[in-house]
């Protein structure tokens, strides 16, 4: 799977919701996952995301890589030792970047103000630190909206046509942000995307969508670096 497929599953569902990114991404993403047709208008639309480009960006200039580069997207959706590498003013540069594509300004420099040491440009940053919603202003700021959005993981108990049964875990606030273990959830998915998925398979999941089956050691990088994202943003808040 090339780093454009790869992309292209994560961020299907929030641009199909109308979350963020151009309004025609999804169709291009769901084009080029039957046919590889059209990786440049994937590419540009992938650009455009509001949120995700600059992350994506500041991977593979720090990597000397394409910014679509399987590793480099890898690194942002689900965590790998990319993201070890990158320093406090590395990750105020990122806010800096976020700012210019709608995050309010004087929020992002209270972030770059707070920041504790050692976070990393994981999507859950974006969810846990920078905040849900707040550089394209279009989904509320919510515990549940947290959730929602944050990769997580889950273990398929039962396939169905089009949706999973799994078990899973929730964010909760109380009033630090904490990880509850053991929930079931009915979750949707796209058998064109997924069209293997079985009893036992460890899926990624965003926004309810499970899109990608995650290796053993994927699921491990998830979770420690969700779990490390986590005690450092409970530090501050």
């Amino acid at each position: 799977m090339d780093g454009i497929e790869l992309a292209a599953r994560f961020s299907y569902i929030t641009n199909s919701l109308r979350f963020c990114g151009p309004k025609e991404a999804s169709q291009l993403f769901l084009e080029y996952l039957a046919r590889k047709n059209g990786p440049d208008k994937v590419s540009n639309a992938l650009k455009k995301f509001e949120g995700l480009f600059p992350y994506l960006d500041s991977i593979a200039r720090k990597n000397n890589l394409h910014f679509l580069d399987h590793s480099v997207v890898e690194a942002y959706w689900i965590g790998n030792k990319m993201l070890d590498s990158f320093t406090n003013e590395d990750m105020k540069e990122i806010i800096r970047k976020l700012m210019k594509r709608g995050l309010p300004s004087s929020y992002g420099e209270r972030l770059i103000e707070n920041m504790p040491h050692g976070l990393l440009p994981h999507h859950n940053f974006n969810v846990f630190y920078v905040g849900v919603g707040m550089t394209t202003g279009n989904v509320a700021t919510t515990t549940q909206n947290m959730d929602n959005c944050r990769i997580s993981y889950g273990e398929v108990i039962e396939a169905m046509a089009s949706n999973l049964i799994v078990k899973t875990d929730v964010v909760i606030r109380n009033p630090k942000i904490a990880i509850r273990k053991g929930e079931v959830k009915t979750i949707v998915y796209l058998p064109e995307m997924l069209p293997s998925v079985s009893k036992g398979d460890i899926v990624a999941i965003h926004w309810g969508f499970a899109c990608y089956i995650l290796s053993k050691e994927q699921k491990e990088y998830l979770e420690n670096y969700t779990i490390k994202i986590i005690e450092k943003v409970n530090s501050v808040n």
